[in-house]
C-alpha cells in the first residue's frame, strides 16, 4: 500500500504547493504522523487525502475544482470546508485503480461487503492479492485512495442498499483480464454476475495512449466505443451515465414521462380546435389538445361571462 499510494501521490505534485490541513506539513514537505515528535517529524510515504482538496469540488459551497471555498455570503472562507477534505467515492477512478494494481504486481483484489435487508451497506475488508499471498489489507476503506477506488463499484451497484434484500458478497478484481465479478448470497440464494468496466479506450493515461499508438502503427484500428443516444431527442448520452439510462438528461426524461401520461389518459388522441371559443380567432400552434381558447385574455373573459350569467 505504501509504495503504491506514494507513487499515486507523486502524480499529484501540485498537492505539495500548500500546507497540509490535516498534519500541518509545510508547503513542499511530505505529510507526517500526528504522533511524531514535533521537532523532527518523520515523513510518511503517503499524502493525506486533505492535501488535494483543491482538486475536488466542494459539497458544501459548490466551489469548482481549483477554486477556494466560499462562505454563505460569497466571501472567501478562512479554511476549506470539512466535506472537501475527504475523498469522494470513486475519486481515483477505475482506470487508475487497474494501473495501481499493476504497479504493485498484484493479480487482483477482493472487496468483502454486506448490507440490505434494512441495514446500510458496510465494507468488511479489502485486500490486494498476488496469487495466493495477500499484499495489502484494509479493515474497510480508511484513508487510502486505492481502497476507496476498489470499493467504488460496490456503491455504484447498490448505492445505499435501500430496497435490496440481505446481501453478503465479494467483489473480485482480476488484473489478467481486467474484469470485475460479484459473487455471494442474496436473500439466502447464491448469485454470480459480472460488472461492466469502463471502456479502456477512454483511458487518457500515458500507458493507454502508448498502447493505442502501437496498435495504430501496427495497422490495426482503435476500438470504437458504442455510443448511446437519447430515446427522445436523439442526442448522445454521457459516458458517465448509468448503464440503464435512456435519456440524455432530466428535461428529456420528464418530457417523456408527460407524454406517457397523456397517452394513458387519452388526451393525446384529442385534436385542438381551429377557432377560439370566445373570439372565434385562429388558434395558435403548440397548444394543448384540450385547449379551447387562444390565450389567457380570452380564457378569463369567458370565465367572467359565465359568472355574469350565473349571477344574473
Amino acid at each position: 500500500m505504501s509504495r503504491d499510494t506514494s507513487q499515486i501521490a507523486n502524480d499529484h505534485r501540485q498537492w505539495l504547493a500548500e500546507r497540509c490541513p490535516t498534519c500541518g506539513a509545510a508547503a513542499g514537505a511530505r505529510c507526517h504522523s500526528r504522533s511524531a515528535a514535533p521537532r523532527k517529524p518523520p515523513s510518511t510515504l503517503t499524502l493525506h487525502a486533505a492535501r488535494g482538496w483543491r482538486q475536488r469540488r466542494c459539497l458544501t459551497c459548490k466551489a469548482c475544482p481549483g477554486e477556494p471555498c466560499f462562505t454563505s455570503r460569497g466571501r472567501p472562507a478562512a479554511r476549506p470546508h470539512t466535506a472537501r477534505l475527504h475523498l469522494t467515492r470513486g475519486e481515483l477512478g477505475v482506470g487508475e485503480a487497474w494501473l495501481a494494481l499493476e504497479r504493485l504486481g498484484a493479480s487482483g483484489a477482493l472487496v468483502r461487503f454486506s448490507g440490505g435487508g434494512g441495514h446500510q451497506g458496510m465494507l468488511e475488508s479489502i485486500s490486494i492479492q498476488a496469487g495466493e499471498r495477500e499484499l495489502v489489507g484494509w479493515p474497510g476503506v480508511g484513508e487510502s485512495e486505492l481502497a476507496a477506488a476498489l470499493a467504488a463499484p460496490v456503491w455504484g451497484r447498490y448505492a445505499s442498499f435501500r430496497g435490496q434484500p440481505r446481501i453478503a458478497a465479494t467483489l473480485a478484481w482480476s488484473v489478467a483480464d481486467r474484469s470485475l465479478r460479484l459473487a455471494g448470497n442474496r436473500a439466502s440464494q447464491r448469485f454470480e454476475e459480472t460488472l461492466t468496466v469502463r471502456d479502456t479506450s477512454r483511458d487518457t493515461s500515458p500507458v493507454a495512449a502508448d498502447d493505442r499508438q502501437r496498435l495504430l502503427e501496427a495497422g490495426g484500428e482503435e476500438p470504437q466505443v458504442a455510443r448511446r443516444v437519447c430515446c427522445r431527442c436523439g442526442e448522445p448520452i454521457a459516458a458517465s451515465a448509468r448503464p440503464e439510462a435512456r435519456y440524455c438528461g432530466k428535461r428529456c426524461r420528464q418530457a417523456a414521462s408527460r407524454a406517457r401520461l397523456r397517452d394513458k389518459s387519452g388526451r393525446s388522441a384529442l385534436a385542438a380546435p381551429e377557432r377560439c371559443a370566445f373570439c372565434t380567432g385562429p388558434m395558435p400552434t403548440r397548444l394543448r389538445p384540450e385547449a379551447r381558447y387562444c390565450g389567457k385574455r380570452c380564457r378569463q373573459a369567458a370565465s367572467r361571462a359565465r359568472l355574469a350569467l350565473t349571477r344574473g
